[in-house]
């Protein structure tokens, strides 16, 4: 099977044009990297609070419907039994 339209190759001059060059840049500093680990350790923590406040919900609303279900069930048994 063959490409309809198959790109043209580039020389490697012309891509070098395409990529910027970043001039300017510091290298990263100790505070920076302290910054990023503390803003990281923040994020990890907020995420592990917000999945366990959504698992405490889910879990309360699954033990809220099996509490339904064998009350349900309890009923529907003695209502078999005194038939």
């Amino acid at each position: 099977m063959t490409l309809q339209g198959a790109w043209p190759e580039r020389s490697i001059g012309f891509v070098s044009k395409d990529v910027t060059s970043r001039e300017g840049k510091k290298p990263m500093t100790f505070s920076h990297a302290v910054a990023m680990t503390a803003v990281g350790v923040v994020g990890v923590v907020v995420a592990f609070w917000i999945l366990a406040s959504l698992a405490g919900i889910i879990l309360f609303f699954v033990k809220i419907a099996v509490i339904i279900a064998l009350i349900a069930g309890v009923f529907w048994l003695v209502s078999r039994l005194r038939r």
